[in-house]
Formats: structure tokens, sequence, C-alpha cells
């Protein structure tokens, strides 16, 4: 084999065991953005090495699958919705803590998926799912550790209660878990003679998803065990009798005697939970009414405008489009003032932000997996005789596969669970492909190939640059947030200055990214205010870089309030040596409103700036609006109340 198809091979491999595993408490977001951050580098690892066997090969090495065209029209839907995207950032790139689903993530695995079917065979496919089992293993067993306290210092969760092991929220685990759970029981199933190894993963995977609690995994797996034994038992009932009696025994002992806090949660009334998070992803008793009133947000958007209607609003733009039509009955939930960035249901999700186009393309592309998988299922099926080795594991793959639509339907895809997506169909593809390819020719490069090699490795090496420079600003913002919370909760100057210098560092690196700009912003504002008394000219420019960097994320992300919301706190700050700050702070949150006409924050927030400027009669107006918007809401009603004493004027109630 070539240097290239080692360098391909070896870098699957390296896909499966890093993806899963790694998470970094330097980062913004501890296990999404190290996760597509890996994905990224490996992609662009296995296109340049791809590039450079078609370059020596001297022609263009492309396996045509029936999966082609429905990848096409799936990325050409998203293109288009980027193209007329009211964020093209977050459509590029993806949400910033969230990044997969963003146009450069869908791309990446789609060049995956062509770069797998199109290189690899049934010895490297075997090889990359053993590490994969592996891999799973070790989260499987990092889980179940978790269940008994291993690491419950790190986390603010109750991890206890549910696990998350590697991935980092308990359905995520879930998903990537069942995806993966019958493969080891179909390695065990082919085997001449007990297989204890595949028989403790799969018992390590089950666990650690009963641990989880997630009703969606849950549901996923019990549908595709019926797939998976089915398929078995129309052609190899009398082989199989026995593992089916020891799959059931297994899985019912283990539910019913281990997993005891799994009955709790289908059969037992909860108390609510200590909120640390939103309910539909922490899980607690709300979650089923906050899902419905976020999937009629996103049907609302989706029905919004002819635009809206065939290409949605950008992809990954949710958290935008949602404030404009939020129903008022979100602010009943205790999630009233969470963010939401998804629609919790993939489908809804694609539907609300790349509209019936998008929405339509990807259950094209789905019908198109499945099918692709199944022929292979019923195919070997029917044309077997005996009990082929590849039989029993196409059949995991298919049964996995299934879960990933079920577990995608009451949430949505992270950076695994949707390269498992695209990748177990080209596992199913590529087990039945049994030769290597034919090796290069020895014969010397010419000048041609080797100026095309260069220009290969040209292109790889700056698509690092950028990916390590993305890293890395995102590690200078996540320094930053420490330093700034630290400083909130001291008010010890070292530490707004250390938040400052990591900000603005990780600024210059990545301009273009709201979130870093913004808090960029806030602190820039803190210090000119420190520095107001001993240097006014660096106070003043201090200022100047406040203003900018906030009106840089305005002008990057026009329709997201939350960032209209911290100019106002900018303002609002600087407002502390001038007063005339403050009617800009009011601006904001007039344009914050616009957008999000049901968000009670805002109105309340323009009261106490009413205050702020001596207009108690405009502060009632806004209070009274934040009422009707929340009845419940106990802050404007303290304001009211105080606003009343002081003008002896009883407030209406």
């Amino acid at each position: 084999m070539s240097w290239p198809g080692k360098l391909i091979e070896k870098s699957f491999i390296a896909l499966f065991i890093l993806v899963p595993l790694i998470f970094l408490p330097t980062t913004s977001e501890l296990f999404e953005f190290p996760k597509i951050i890996v994905t990224y580098l490996i992609t662009a690892t296995i296109v340049f090495a791809w590039a450079s066997r078609c370059i020596i090969a001297k022609k263009v090495i492309f396996k045509r699958t029936p999966l082609d065209l429905p990848i096409l029209l799936f990325l050409t839907s998203q293109f288009l919705s980027l193209l007329f995207s009211l964020d093209p950032r977050t459509s590029w790139l993806g949400y910033y803590s969230r990044f997969n689903g963003g146009f450069l993530s869908l791309l990446s695995y789609s060049l995956l998926y062509w770069a797998f079917v199109s290189n690899m065979n049934r010895r490297s496919t075997l090889s990359t799912i053993n590490y994969s089992l592996i891999t799973a293993g070790v989260v499987a067993l990092w889980g179940v550790a978790e269940h008994f306290g291993i690491d419950d210092s790190w986390w603010v969760q109750d991890v206890r209660n549910r696990v998350f092991s590697t991935l980092g929220q308990p359905n995520w685990l879930a998903a990537y878990l069942v995806a993966l759970i019958f493969i080891p029981l179909s390695k065990a199933l082919t085997s001449k003679k007990i297989d204890p190894i595949h028989y403790s993963l799969f018992t390590i995977y089950f666990l650690a998803l009963l641990f989880t609690k997630s009703r969606s995994g849950l549901l996923a797996f019990g549908f595709s065990s019926l797939v998976f034994w089915c398929f078995l038992f129309i052609n190899h009932k009398s082989k199989i009798i026995n593992q089916f009696l020891v799959f059931s025994l297994l899985t019912l002992t283990l539910t019913l005697t281990i997993a005891n806090p799994l009955r709790d949660l289908v059969f037992t009334p909860q108390a609510p939970p200590v909120i640390s998070g939103p309910a539909l992803e922490i899980g607690g008793t709300e979650s089923g009414a906050i899902r419905k009133i976020v999937w009629t947000g996103a049907l609302r958007i989706w029905r919004s405008s002819p635009k809206a209607f065939w290409l949605g609003t950008g992809p990954e733009t949710f958290a935008m489009a949602y404030y404009q039509f939020r129903p008022i009955e979100h602010n009943y939930t205790s999630e009233w003032e969470l963010l939401y960035n998804k629609a919790h249901n993939e489908f809804l999700n694609y539907l609300a932000t790349t509209g019936l186009l998008g929405l339509g393309s990807y259950l094209i592309l789905l019908l198109t997996m499945l099918w692709t998988i199944g022929a292979g299922v019923i195919v070997k099926s029917r044309a077997s005789t005996t009990f082929a080795h590849t039989e029993p594991i196409t059949i995991a793959l298919l049964a996995g596969w299934l879960t990933i639509p079920i577990t995608n339907f009451w949430g949505f895809s992270v950076v695994i669970v949707q390269i498992l997506l695209f990748l177990l169909p080209a596992f199913a593809q590529t087990l039945s492909v049994d030769t290597d390819p034919p090796p290069p020719s020895k014969s010397p490069l010419a000048s041609t190939q080797i100026i095309s090699i260069l220009i290969s490795v040209f292109a790889f090496s700056y698509l690092l640059f950028t990916i390590t420079k993305y890293f890395i600003a995102d590690v200078k913002y996540a320094s930053g947030q420490k330093n700034l919370k630290a400083f909130t909760a001291t008010e010890d100057p070292q530490y707004i200055l250390a938040s400052f210098s990591d900000l603005k560092s990780a600024f210059a690196l990545n301009p273009r990214d709201p979130p870093i700009a913004v808090d960029l912003s806030n602190v820039a504002a803190y210090m000119s205010i420190i520095v107001r008394d001993s240097d006014a000219t660096t106070s003043s420019q201090l200022a100047q870089i406040a203003v900018s960097a906030s009106g840089r994320a305005i002008q990057t992300s026009p329709r997201h309030p939350n960032y209209y919301k911290a100019r106002s706190r900018t303002y609002i700050i600087l407002s502390t040596y001038d007063d005339s700050y403050l009617s800009s702070a009011d601006e904001n949150l007039a344009s914050a409103s616009a957008i999000s006409p049901t968000d009670p924050r805002i109105p309340y927030n323009r009261g106490v700036i009413a205050l702020y400027r001596n207009d108690p009669a405009s502060a009632q107006v806004f209070f009274r609006s934040a009422l009707d918007l929340k009845p419940d809401f106990a802050d404007p009603r303290a304001q009211l109340d105080q606003i009343a004493t002081l003008s002896a004027q009883p407030i209406l109630r």
C-alpha cells in the first residue's frame, strides 16, 4: 500500500478514537469544540492524502455509490440556504458552542464518506470498526465508573444520576452507544466459540446506556433490537436461538436489578431537579412541555415567509430565528431565560433553518442511506446458505444506523453521531470489497505530479494553520471568560487585566465570532472605568475598543438579540462616568425588543434604564410590559411597588 493509502487508513482510525474521547477544559466548550476541531484536522489530512494518491496514480480515484446524488442534493440545499442566511457566519461554521451542523461540518462529513468508500476495503474497514468498538468500550466504562462517582467533583451536574462520560451530555452518550451496540453482539454471534470480549463490550455499552437514563436512547435501542433479531431469525433461527435467550436474559436482568434508577425514571414521579441547564438537555418533569413550545416556535419560523418556507433562515440559525417567533408560553416555564439554539428535533431544526428544500433533501438522504444498508442485508440474506461473517455485522450496522434518526427526533446530532450517520453506510459498502488497491507505479514522478503534490501540501498547510488559529483563539477566549468570572467574584484588578489581555488576543486571532467580541467589549468597558481616574486618555481608548467590539458583534450577527443586550450592558458600564451612554443603552434594547418581542427581560431592563435617567413614568410602562409577558416576574413587580411607595400612588394589580 502507498503512503497516501496508509495515511488515509490511519487517519480514519484516529478519527474514531480521538473524536469520542477528546474533551478539553481549556476551551470555551469542553466537548463539542475539540471534537469538531479534531474532525476538521483529520478531514483535511484525509483529503490531502486522497488527492496525493490520485496524483501518484495519475487518475481520479472515486467510487460511485447510490448516495452520491442524495449527498450532493443535500449539500446544495444547505448551500442555497446559506446564501440567503440571516447570519452567514453561523451558517458556515455552526452556532458558536454547538459547531456541528454548519455547512463546513456537513461538507466535512460528506468528504469523509466519499474518501472512505473510495479508499477503504473490507480489511481496513474491519480494523476501523474494531478500534471504534474499543474506544466506545473506554467511553462506556468511564460512564459506568461515573455513575459510581469517579469524577463527581469535576462537574456541577449530577453525573451519578445521569452519566455523560466524554460526550458531555447523557442523551449524546446514549446516541453514540446505541449506534454501535449491536456490532459487538454480531461479532459474538459469528464466533465459533464463546466470545467473552464482545459480550463484555455489549454489556458495558448497555450498562452505560442505562445509566444515561436517556429515554430516546432506550427507545432507539428497543426498536433496533427488534430489527436486529428479526433479520437474524428470518434466516438463521436455529443458529441464534441460544444467543437470543442470552441477550434477553442479560438485558432484562441488568435493567431490573442493576439499573433500578431506570424504573424510577419511567414509573415513579420525580421531584423537580436542581436546574443547571435546559430541561431539554438535563432531563426533568417539564422537558416534554418545553419541547412542545420550542417545536411550535420552529413551525412558526418555517411558516413566516416564502423564503423561510423553501430555504429556511440559514443553517444553524435557530437561535436567532426562534426569538422572533418565540411563543409567550415559554415565559411560563423554568427555562424562560435560557437560550435555545436548536429545535431539539433534528427534522424540525432542518425545516426551520433550511426550509422544505433542506428537510426534503435530508429525508431523501436518510432514506437512501437506509436503502443502501438494508439492500445489502436483504441481498446477502437471500443469497446466503451459511452463517456468513459479514451478514450479522451488516445487520448490526443497519440496526445501529436506525437508532440515529430516532434519537435525533427527540434531540439533535453532535459531532460523533453525525460522523456515524455518514460512515456507517460507508462501512456496509466497503465490507464487500475484499481486494487491496493496486500498488502505485514505481516509475519516477513527473514534474507535473511533483508540482501538483506541492500545491496539495501548500493547501493542506494553509488549512492546518487556519484551523489551529481558530482553536488558539478559542483557548484565549476561554481563559478570558475564566478570568472575567474571577474578577466578578473577587473584584481583584489582576483578573480583569488578565481577561482583557486574553480576550484582546482572541479577538486579534478571530474577530468575526461575536461571542469573543462581546466579552472583549464588556471587559474593555470595565477597564475603562477602573483606569478613569488615573489615566483619562487610556480610559477613552478602552471605551472606544468596547464600543467598536460590540458594534462588530452586531455587524456580524445583526439578528441575535443577545448581542444587542450585551452592547446595552457595555453602554451601561460606560455610563458610570458619562450619562449620555444611557440613551445608546436603551436604543440597543429597543433593537433587541424588535427581534425578540416576547422576552420580558428586555422591557424590564429598559425600565431600569429609565429609572437611571430619572424617568419613572416611562419605567412604569416598561415594567408593566414585562409583567404582561410574564405575570409572575418578581423583579418588575418589586420595582413598581418601590415606585408606588416613593410617589405615594397605588399601583393597580
